[in-house]
């Protein structure tokens, strides 16, 4: 709110100068009002603590499974925690106050995704989104498909964890070496196998899948 306050105030300034033929003097456009303002919001915002894991508030948070999971391996955030967690225990939505997204626009922001859902029998969510994921449904035809067309071409590949006959502990080993191994690839490598995993989305257009 802080900003878009000031950010209108400038742009009148810059508006009406521009009016008037001049070029405005941006170290004078902001007057110390707007400095003041600005600094209230900076302070305001501070704090002393470790932030959050969670963007909500979790009922019986105690028993969460998941923030349970993160309290026992100690993922609190510290700046010295090479992974950092922000848990979003809602739906992506663009009329969402905190994260305005729908989950189409989130999804191609990230570098990989995993979906561990289990229990669809077609598998198809993950194909959709047109970025290197790792899906945990070997159960599915989606496999066969992904199989098929990717059978020796690591650049392209969508990651499958095989479930089938696994135990868990064998799937979660299975999804670290797959995670560990993406971490390993440069910048290049990574949009290399971008770039061919959205030309395999097409696979799953359902023109092709019906036929």
């Amino acid at each position: 709110d802080t900003a878009q306050s000031v950010k209108e105030k400038f742009g009148r300034k810059l508006y009406n100068a521009l009016l008037k033929g001049e070029i405005p003097d941006l170290n004078k456009i902001l007057d110390r009002d707007d400095i003041t303002i600005m600094k209230r919001a900076i302070f305001s915002t501070q704090r002393h603590s470790l932030p959050p894991v969670t963007t909500h508030n979790m009922i019986d948070d105690s028993n969460d499974p998941i923030l349970n999971t993160i309290r026992r391996i100690g993922l609190f955030n510290n700046r010295t925690d090479r992974v950092k967690v922000i848990l979003h225990p809602e739906f992506l939505s663009s009329t969402s106050p905190l994260l305005p997204l729908d989950y189409e626009e989130f999804v191609r922001g990230c570098h990989l995704g995993v979906f561990p859902s289990y229990y669809e029998p077609w598998g198809y969510t993950p194909g959709r989104n047109s970025v290197p994921l790792t899906s945990l449904k070997k159960i599915c035809i989606f496999l066969c498909i992904s199989a098929f067309h990717q059978n020796g071409n690591k650049c392209s590949r969508i990651y499958i964890v095989d479930r089938r006959f696994r135990s868990p502990d064998e799937s979660c080993n299975q999804l670290t070496q797959f995670l560990y191994g993406f971490c390993q690839q440069n910048r290049r490598q990574r949009i290399i196998q971008r770039n061919r995993t959205e030309r395999l989305s097409d696979l799953l257009d359902w023109r092709y899948l019906g036929r």
